[in-house]
Parts: C-alpha cells; sequence; structure tokens
C-alpha cells in the first residue's frame, strides 16, 4: 500500500511515524517476537529476512514504524478489508506494539492515528483489530479512543487443520 509520507507526531521529542524500510527489519523482528510472546504464550518466529521478504513494500501490507533518536520503538502492521454489512472500506489492524520503555507515552495512539489518516486517505472509514480480553491494559486505552467491543469470536485455521480444509 503506498500512502502519504510520514508524519511528525511529535517534533521536540524527535519522534516521527513513518513506513518502515528493510534497516528496520531486526528492530520489527524483535518486536514482533516479543508481541508473540505476549500473544502466543511462546516465542515467535518472526526474522528479519521474513520481514523484508514478506512485510515491507508488499502489495496490499502496510507496516509503518515509530521512531525516536533513530530507533524504532513501536510498529503497526495492517492491510486492507471491507466490511460488506457497511459497503465500506476500512483497514485491519494486524499487529499495533510498543516497546516497554517507551509504553504510556501515546505512541500506540500516534501509530493508530497515522492508520486512521492513511484509511481516509483511500477512501477508507473504519480500522479494525482484535485483542484479547486477558489485556486490561491494552482494552482500556482502546476503550478510551472509543473503540466499540464485539462479541464475536474471531476463528483461524493454522498447520493441519489448514490443510486439512484446503483438501475439502
Amino acid at each position: 500500500m503506498r500512502y502519504p509520507g510520514a508524519m511528525q507526531e511529535n517534533p521536540g521529542a524527535g519522534r516521527i511515524i513513518r513506513d518502515a524500510v528493510p534497516a528496520d527489519a531486526e528492530r520489527i523482528a524483535a518486536m514482533a517476537n516479543a508481541l508473540a510472546a505476549i500473544t502466543e504464550g511462546g516465542p515467535g518466529l518472526m526474522t528479519a529476512d521474513a520481514v523484508c521478504r514478506d512485510l515491507i513494500g508488499q502489495p496490499g501490507i502496510g507496516l509503518i514504524v515509530a521512531e525516536e533518536g533513530g530507533a524504532a520503538i513501536g510498529y503497526a502492521l495492517y492491510t486492507a478489508s471491507y466490511e460488506t454489512a457497511y459497503a465500506t472500506r476500512g483497514l485491519y489492524l494486524s499487529d499495533l506494539y510498543v516497546a516497554a520503555p517507551a509504553r504510556r507515552q501515546g505512541i500506540a495512539q500516534a501509530l493508530v492515528a497515522e492508520l486512521a489518516r492513511r484509511a481516509e486517505a483511500v477512501g477508507a472509514r473504519y480500522l479494525w483489530w482484535v485483542a484479547g480480553p486477558e489485556n486490561a491494559a491494552a482494552n482500556a486505552v482502546y476503550d478510551r479512543w472509543g473503540a466499540s467491543r464485539d462479541s464475536r469470536l474471531c476463528r483461524a485455521v493454522f498447520d493441519a487443520p489448514f490443510e486439512a480444509l484446503k483438501r475439502g
């Protein structure tokens, strides 16, 4: 996905939100693996090679970073979405992560605000994401942002069930 360039969120603190570049790959992989440890309860499998191969500059996938002092301190991974019930486009926020020392400083909100601007730039009218009910701190932030809660269950198939589903 191509969108307008980086947004200067807090010039005084030297923070910017920008598109990820290959030089960010190691740091993004480390943050993605830290997120997996939280959400999946085990080590993640993300590598810098996978970030470069599968995410950066790929059609239909967006990856932005929050940078401070020349280092990535957070990221958001997103894809295009469409909601037939409302006949409108949106963005699905797949990952939102801010490194522990940088939390509670508005960085997650700056990342999501940039996604909202990017969504609007392509005619999209919503963002959606999922969060585990046990993630009380994140859910409290999302509630403050005005995000609605949904009682539907999320479903996914991986590995052997994915293979079985392909076979019919």
